[in-house]
């Protein structure tokens, strides 16, 4: 069993074109900003500063009359 998943994940480095490399590069870099940011919007301490967008889309300050988005009243 281990023997059969080592070799379906086995890879062959010195096969693999620029192509191949810059997915690699592009890939892991995205997946570690999108740890950093959750590591940083789920840390306890910065509760506060995102407490103020928690009812952003309820809140109609910003539509004073008129059509608001597009709408006929």
């Amino acid at each position: 069993m281990i023997e059969m998943l080592r070799d379906f994940f086995q890879t062959d480095w010195e096969a693999m074109t620029h192509s191949d490399w810059a997915g690699l590069v592009i890939v892991s870099v995205l997946s570690a900003v999108m740890i950093a940011l959750y590591v940083w919007i789920f840390k306890p301490s910065n509760k506060d500063g995102f407490e103020q967008y928690r009812d952003f889309v309820n809140k109609d300050d910003e539509i004073s009359g008129g059509d608001g988005h597009g709408q006929a009243q």
